[in-house]
């Protein structure tokens, strides 16, 4: 029995047939050739003059470019450029899927010996059908653009070339469409398509916006219901906004005006009022006699010999100062005059540049320089360091002491009489107690060793002790046991 041939004229061996070969061309069926063409196939279709092309279909195992998946347009010769159409012709109207490509300058139409086909612009790429009648656009051929059932789960938005050609928006139900003519996104709801935002689009005040794409720069906006907003300009400087009870608008200050009532609060003893006019006078009256005192927030009156002296009152001063200038201090010993104090008892007196000279009798006590330090040579106050140290003028007098728990080499250094003006006579000691090195420097005066008459820093040694005096203004003298 002879051989038949399937829609893609692909060989079915009948039993009996090709004798001796069947086992070839079963091969041959299911190779490149023939069936692996339809699955994954490509092949290129040349316009080589300015006319259509058609395929077609024979009765035979080998390759033929109506069997492929992929058809690949170019062009040639006379052919460049040209518009035209590809036919899918004898044998060729059955149901098939085909992936285009033209290559070519012109547009070319896919197409079946009738119907319209579908026109692939150069350049371009596309998947047609071929459903035996005519060769369609693969996603125009579904009965809808919406992939999903129906409110149920997120709908896959696609493409329409306007608002008109959208699916019903109470049928798809949250659905998303795009539509080219404008440009824009809506989704379905309450049976309308919405359209979405986008930086296009100017949002309403109903969406919380002002409906306006551009404001007009240092205005102030005023509301305008649904509407959109008003808006003030500043207009002339030093305006203000005011109100008219309905509106506002940008006005210049008022200057002037007339006050027609005044009125004080009858609170703290005062009481009044006043009639209007335009300067009016305002007449104030109280309770209170007296002086009169505060404590920010109320008045009232002070107490004498509490918190005010009277002219003939007595007044006990302590930590007092009082302010000579022009007052008159009447049974009081002049300014300028000597003052005997006797069996007197000053409490905590401040005394500005006191002469007390030498008394011949009496004791000072508990008395100090500087708070700590007692008056006179009773002792050597000692200022004990461990870390270099630079002497300061309260150092006069004193024991620059290294102890022995900081057994480090350190620097003691006198600073200069530009910085720390000693007096003359000043005299500073210094002692190390440990094992380390101590350098004595001066900052830039000059420090003469007792005797040898040389300059320099000095060293001093454990157990050592060295005195420094201020001979000049910038010269001193040292001299002591352990000194090198």
């Amino acid at each position: 029995m002879a051989s038949t041939w399937s829609a893609l004229q692909i060989e079915l061996l009948e039993t009996g047939a090709n004798s001796g070969t069947w086992g070839t061309a079963t091969n041959v069926n299911l190779g490149d050739a023939v069936l692996g063409e339809a699955i994954t196939g490509s092949a290129t279709v040349n316009f080589p003059s300015a006319a259509d092309v058609t395929l077609t279909l024979t009765n035979s195992a080998t390759t033929q470019a109506a069997r492929n998946l992929r058809l690949n347009i170019t062009e040639s010769g006379a052919g460049i450029g040209y518009a035209g159409n590809l036919i899918l012709g004898s044998n060729c109207q059955i149901e098939k899927f085909y992936l285009i490509r033209n290559n070519g300058t012109g547009v070319k139409t896919i197409k079946n010996t009738s119907g319209t086909g579908v026109a692939v612009a150069a350049g371009k790429a596309t998947l047609v059908y071929n459903d035996g009648t005519n060769v369609v656009d693969v996603l125009n051929s579904f009965s809808s653009a919406i992939l999903g059932a129906e409110n149920a789960g997120s709908i896959i938005p696609f493409y329409f070339a306007n608002q008109a050609a959208f699916p019903s928006a109470s049928t798809y139900h949250g659905a998303i469409a795009h539509s080219h003519a404008d440009g824009a996104m809506y989704f379905a709801h309450a049976g309308s398509w919405v359209r979405m935002l986008d930086e296009n689009t100017d949002v309403t005040v109903a969406q919380g916006g002002t409906g306006l794409s551009t404001l007009t720069a240092n205005n102030v906006i005023l509301g305008n219901g649904t509407s959109t907003p008003l808006f003030v300009a500043p207009s002339t400087s030093g305006n203000v906004l005011t109100s008219n009870g309905t509106t506002w608008s940008s006005t210049a200050p008022a200057t002037s005006g007339t006050v027609t009532a005044v009125s004080v609060a009858s609170t703290n003893g005062f009481a009044g009022s006043s009639s209007g006019g335009a300067t009016p006078a305002l007449t104030l009256s109280t309770s209170i006699t007296g002086v009169l005192k505060g404590n920010g927030t109320a008045i009232s009156a002070a107490t004498a010999g509490t918190d005010y002296v009277t002219p003939t009152g007595t007044e006990t001063l302590t930590n007092k100062t009082i302010a000579y200038g022009s007052n008159t201090l009447t049974d009081v010993v002049g300014v300028t005059a000597t003052q005997t104090l006797t069996n007197k008892t000053l409490t905590s007196p401040v005394l500005t540049t006191p002469q007390l000279g030498t008394p011949s009798q009496g004791v000072l006590s508990s008395c100090t320089v500087d708070g700590t330090d007692a008056v006179g040579f009773r002792n050597i106050p000692i200022n004990s360091n461990s870390a270099a140290y630079t002497t300061v003028l309260a150092d006069s007098g004193k024991v620059i002491f290294h102890p022995s728990t900081d057994a480090n080499a350190r620097t003691f250094t006198i600073d200069s009489n530009a910085n720390v003006p000693y007096p003359l006579g000043t005299a500073i000691t210094f002692i190390n107690m440990t094992s380390q090195v101590v350098t004595i420097a001066i900052t830039s005066d000059t420090m003469y060793l007792s005797s040898a008459g040389t300059t320099g820093s000095r060293s001093l040694a454990q157990y050592g002790s060295a005195t420094c005096i201020k001979m000049t203004s910038t010269t001193w003298l040292i001299s002591g046991s352990g000194l090198t």
